[in-house]
């Protein structure tokens, strides 16, 4: 027989005692069961019990809301104790969509349990179909500016990573912009080819082009990427604190000038003192009280999600005056 793909039969033409039991898994936290079936972790749940999936069935977990997006697909093999041993017939590799494996599908929406016979036939064939010949759909990608965009898109840019990016994805993720590590379900996705496209997510794009003008980004950078207030700009524009790496908090600290009552300085400054230290920390930061310079940074080593970064250089300096702690006029 051979082995070839197209040359295979589809399911709905096998007889029934060879079509598996499927069993419908949607989870309601979409967000973290994306990132446990992407990140290949334990938190990836699979349902349990007498009544459930049992070796040899099939688990088909879908994830976001309409249309829904198929995360994984899994033969039910044997258990260790509360656990399934599970074989991935389909991984986080292509997008799938779930509303379009057949005509009705979108009745199950957001629902949990067995599928009848000739449905569980189709899910199958669709499942197939798509991820040899691609999603037949697209999604509404949302308005990024107003709000996160369609959970759908966030997690086909979270199953897609490996991908996009050539690596696995990891509970602490870069940011695309600022490439700082931040937990990756902090991570905003933004659409970057909304604008380039004429009017944001209103022209037609194929789901390939959404997935790829998709960005994962902390909220900082993503406040960047949209109209704010000056305030909000010039906050996340100052340089994230090398000891605790906190960002958009640090205080300019001023130098060199007499302190009196008739000054006022910004609530985001503070005041060092009329002497200044060599070498001369340019910022302060309120949530450790560390003091630095811009081009001290702090490094993480690549992949290493628990690693501790170098404490702040000592510069052996009282912790700056705030401004609100001078008396008023």
């Amino acid at each position: 027989m051979t082995s070839e793909p197209d040359m295979l039969p589809p399911v709905s033409s096998l007889p029934a005692w060879l079509v598996p039991s499927v069993y419908l898994n949607w989870s309601e936290d979409w967000l973290r069961e994306a990132v446990a079936v992407a990140t290949g972790g334990n938190e990836h749940l699979l349902p349990r019990g007498a009544d459930g999936p049992q070796r040899g069935d099939v688990v088909v977990t879908v994830v976001g809301s309409d249309p829904g997006i198929v995360a994984s697909v899994e033969l039910m093999g044997t258990t260790q104790g509360e656990d399934w041993i599970a074989d991935e017939l389909f991984g986080p590799d292509k997008p799938v969509l779930w509303d379009d494996l057949f005509s009705g599908a979108s009745a199950y929406a957001r629902s949990s349990g067995w599928l009848p016979q000739e449905h569980a036939r189709l899910v199958l064939d669709g499942i197939a179909g798509q991820f040899r010949n691609g999603a037949s759909g697209t999604l509404e990608p949302g308005d990024c500016e107003t709000g996160r965009l369609s959970p759908n898109l966030h997690v086909l840019r979270l199953l897609g990573h490996r991908q996009i990016t050539g690596a696995d994805l990891r509970h602490d993720e870069r940011c695309f912009s600022c490439e700082q590590f931040v937990d990756v379900t902090e991570l905003r996705p933004h659409d970057d080819g909304a604008r380039a496209a004429g009017k944001d997510g209103a022209a037609p794009r194929d789901l390939g082009r959404l997935i790829a003008d998709t960005f994962l980004v902390c909220d900082p950078c993503h406040e960047l990427l949209h109209p704010h207030r000056i305030g909000a700009q010039r906050a996340r524009m100052r340089p994230a604190c090398p000891s605790c790496h906190s960002r958009g908090t640090a205080k300019r600290i001023v130098w060199n000038e007499a302190i009196h009552d008739e000054m006022h300085l910004p609530h985001d400054v503070v005041y060092g003192g009329f002497d200044v230290p060599v070498p001369t920390p340019e910022w302060y930061c309120p949530q450790c009280h560390a003091n630095f310079a811009t081009g001290v940074v702090g490094t993480r080593a690549l992949g290493a999600s628990g690693a501790v970064p170098p404490p702040a250089e000592d510069l052996d300096i009282a912790p700056p005056v705030e401004a609100s702690s001078m008396p008023e006029i």
